[in-house]
């Protein structure tokens, strides 16, 4: 199992230029669990998880890891621990499937040796968990959507951190897809430890494979902990400016978000 680390946010204030995106938000990530960030579009979702992921600086505020600012560890050692997945990923040119998962060893590699038994073996895990050890030798512009994200996600895990940042790894997805996705992610964190910190969009996904739930809006920390405490209609209401009612989903037993909507309102029109 993945060791456990203390990754905290204290007052964080950031954003782009002079635009604030996120305001004097403080969190701590609960180790070894999913967590999922929630909120509505242009909320701070993805700024957040790039400020804790170092790909953004606060303009005011601290990101520390086990007690040390992110920003004072070398960019080696953090990459050690911390992994990032951001949201649209540009694909090198004629890369073959195994190639690109094996740049997730360029932590723990240096200048003057080569590969190891440990990063072939490293890369064989990841394509494994990931399904895709098949397409090995295939170039990326020959996968679908589904297949290549799966790659993306192992160049990730090749890297072996402990704990690993995803924006949307699951957007422009068919449902079968993000299921898929979302259970690997699962395994991975159910077998190894792996703390996962991601960005969802769907609600009712988000709930069902959360342990922990951060709920923003207007790039403020308004709720956070288990789904079943967080996802309210109330709350929903406030963050979406949707009516709805929540139940349990039949399934997992998280809560899930049934829109209210003008349905009833319009089916009885049409019968009149």
């Amino acid at each position: 199992m993945k060791p456990e680390h203390i990754f905290q946010a204290e007052q964080i204030v950031a954003g782009y230029d002079d635009k604030t995106v996120i305001h004097d938000i403080s969190l701590e990530i609960p180790s070894n669990k999913i967590n999922v960030i929630i909120g509505a579009n242009a909320c701070g979702k993805s700024t957040l998880l790039k400020t804790l992921a170092r790909l953004i600086k606060p303009k005011s505020g601290m990101v520390t890891l086990d007690g040390k600012q992110i920003s004072k560890i070398p960019p080696k050692q953090l990459a050690r621990v911390v992994g990032l997945l951001p949201q649209s990923p540009i694909v090198p040119e004629g890369i073959t499937v195994a190639d690109l998962v094996g740049r997730g060893r360029f932590p723990h590699q240096s200048l003057f040796n080569g590969w190891t038994k440990k990063d072939y073996e490293a890369v064989a895990e990841a394509m494994e968990i990931m399904n895709i050890t098949d397409l090995a030798n295939q170039h990326i512009d020959e996968l679908s959507g589904g297949q290549r994200q799966r790659v993306w996600i192992a160049m990730a895990l090749a890297q072996q951190t402990d704990i690993l940042f995803l924006d949307e790894p699951t957007t422009f997805l068919d449902i079968t897809y993000q299921v898929e996705i979302l259970d690997m992610l699962t395994d991975l964190n159910r077998k190894h430890g792996t703390t996962i910190v991601m960005v969802l969009h769907d609600i009712n996904l988000s709930a069902r494979y959360a342990d922990h739930i951060f709920a923003l809006n207007k790039g403020k920390l308004v709720a956070e902990g288990e789904p079943s405490e967080v996802i309210t209609s109330s709350l929903i209401k406030d963050i979406f400016g949707l009516d709805c009612t929540v139940v349990e989903d039949p399934i997992s037993g998280s809560p899930s978000v049934v829109p209210i909507g003008r349905y009833h309102v319009n089916r009885a029109y049409s019968l009149i």
